[in-house]
């Protein structure tokens, strides 16, 4: 337990209601939430999407709407100051300074046109003008270089002078947590900080953050959907639902004996990474070969040098072969930069292989690539369905256009896109709204239900769960299974939650630096690991349970260390 005091509180949520007006209609999404943080205290915050995480985050740092939102009664105090009656002048001295934000995806936090020092500049320069501050350039220069030592990057001349898309994920996050450690806050607001990551970095940034409420006399307020993260990092816990705090407590009293309905399912819906498995999968067909991959390799070449003459190859996928056959829902696991992505491009005929052959069904790819038979037959759910749904366009319009593409009459349009919606367990009224009105479990199931128009054999799933909570996960994955057996689908699973991997997938391969270093049946593979790239990142997975955690294999901070650090040069 931490040494949490009710005497010495850094943040005081007391009986917050808050609602939105839309439309004519308020709808209050708040109902008397209350929740302190004490000082040097790491506090959790989880619940699924939708259940008023982030209105509470934004309400504590003032970015609400307002209108549509309007806060209806309650209190918020920082220290002893009511930040609700503040007024703008004072709220935004806060900013940076007393409490600081680190926010879900580096990438989209940067802006992709300036430097890393201009973008941490102008953080101290706008601190120093709110406060009344007068440094120099080289005291800014000091500050930057110092608090990127901070978050341990040691090269701060190079990282100070690259743009966003020159540095890793790991990177990004970790400049992210500087960027928000520059004005030397108290609190630290961190929602969903390793959700865009894989598993090693992800760990690497809670081992982070840990280090820094420890050396730096933080106190840190996590909003996750992540339980295996709370596990890892917090002191106490606060679960929400539907914008009621419906249970807190110490980490091992929540973890150990969740009081509420609500928790237990959040605590069940968690994939086992060891012990008995949620689901086993099994391939009911015939051993037989959808898709055959031979040595399969993919090079990307740049030029550098002052007259761009030197040629610089990055081996992006190495002599890679698989055989994935028909029913199977194969894993394809590894951190970022491991090949993956790429190797699922070459898959759906995006990329021409650099040497290899990949077969579908005993022809070859190359040569089906851009027609229209072979479209039809593999279909790609991506990652994120916000980002891949039109936002322009109704749900009834995002189904209609492969099948008009693929030469379908209109009226047979209409009648599919109405068996889709089904399908995926949609009502009609849907097909006439835009992704903006659906929640992020309702988008996946657009997603899939557009990637089933064209009726298809083969599903690539490119990380079809990461955005989602473990509920939606759940009721996803359930959905996916359901559809396989429908319609004799086969998937190719990619991703780096290897829990999820673990229950849902019957065969498995794990990439490392762009080669297979592993796979097999699913439950060979997790019980007895054989390289230790693959022992390194089941380590690295937080689970929920101390159980779980003793079953980890055991791999020294030295070893995987060695691991990983030769992992990091591809880039997919």
């Amino acid at each position: 337990m931490s040494n949490f005091d009710m005497s010495n509180l850094i943040l005081d949520i007391s009986d917050l209601n808050i609602g939105f007006s839309t439309y004519g209609q308020y709808k209050q999404v708040l109902h008397d939430v209350s929740l302190q943080v004490g000082d040097g205290e790491r506090v959790a915050l989880i619940g699924q999407s939708g259940s008023g995480k982030t209105v509470t985050m934004r309400a504590i740092i003032g970015t609400l709407p307002v209108p549509p939102a309007k806060i209806t009664s309650g209190s918020i105090l920082y220290r002893d100051t009511e930040l609700l009656t503040l007024n703008k002048r004072d709220r935004n001295k806060l900013k940076g300074t007393g409490i600081s934000i680190i926010l879900q995806d580096p990438l989209l936090s940067f802006n992709p046109v300036l430097t890393i020092e201009r973008q941490m500049r102008d953080v101290i320069r706008y601190a120093d003008v709110r406060l009344g501050r007068k440094r120099s350039a080289s005291e800014h220069q000091s500050i930057m270089q110092s608090t990127l030592r901070k978050v341990q990057l040691a090269d701060t001349d190079r990282i100070l002078k690259a743009y966003p898309m020159q540095l890793s994920g790991g990177m990004r996050q970790r400049v992210l947590i500087a960027l928000s450690l520059l004005n030397n806050p108290k609190l630290l607001i961190a929602d969903e900080p390793g959700t865009a990551l894989d598993v090693t970095t992800q760990q690497e940034i809670l081992t982070l953050l840990n280090t820094l409420v420890a050396d730096e006399g933080l106190s840190l307020l996590l909003i996750t959907h992540n339980l295996g993260v709370v596990r890892e990092t917090a002191d106490r816990v606060y679960v929400m639902e539907q914008g009621h705090i419906v249970e807190h407590g110490t980490l091992e009293q929540v973890f150990a004996t969740p009081a509420h309905e609500y928790t237990r399912r959040l605590m069940d819906s968690v994939p086992p990474l060891y012990g008995k498995r949620v689901r086993t999968v099994t391939n009911e067909h015939d051993v037989q070969s959808a898709i055959q991959i031979d040595n399969l390799s993919k090079v990307f070449t740049r030029k550098t040098g002052l007259l761009r003459m030197q040629r610089v190859n990055n081996i992006a996928v190495n002599q890679t072969t698989l055989d994935i056959h028909h029913g199977d829902i194969f894993g394809i696991a590894g951190e970022s930069g491991s090949g993956k992505t790429t190797l699922a491009r070459m898959l759906l005929g995006l990329y021409e292989p650099s040497d290899g052959t990949i077969s579908f069904n005993g022809d070859s790819v190359q040569a089906l690539a851009g027609s229209e038979a072979f479209r039809r037959k593999i279909q790609i759910v991506y990652q994120n369905p916000g980002s891949s749904l039109n936002p322009k366009r109704t749900v009834a319009q995002q189904l209609s256009v492969p099948m008009i593409f693929s030469g379908e009459r209109k009226t047979a349009v209409a009648s599919r896109v109405k068996e889709l919606l089904s399908m995926v367990e949609l009502p009609e009224s849907y097909a006439s709204m835009y992704p903006h009105e659906l929640s992020g479990g309702q988008k996946q199931r657009v997603a899939i239900a557009r990637a089933l128009s064209v009726k298809p054999e083969i599903l690539v799933l490119d990380e079809p769960t990461s955005a989602l909570d473990v509920l939606i996960q759940n009721t996803v994955i359930e959905l996916l299974l359901r559809l396989r057996k429908e319609f004799n689908l086969t998937y190719i699973f990619i991703s780096h939650d290897l829990s999820l991997m673990r229950n849902f997938c019957n065969r498995v391969a794990i990439m490392f630096r762009g080669s297979i270093c592993e796979q097999g049946a699913t439950e060979s593979i997790f019980s007895n690991p054989q390289h230790a790239y693959t022992r390194a990142l089941l380590s690295s997975i937080p689970v929920i349970s101390d159980e779980e955690a003793t079953q980890k294999p055991t791999v020294t901070a030295a070893e995987k260390a060695a691991v990983l650090a030769t992992s990091t040069a591809v880039n997919q």
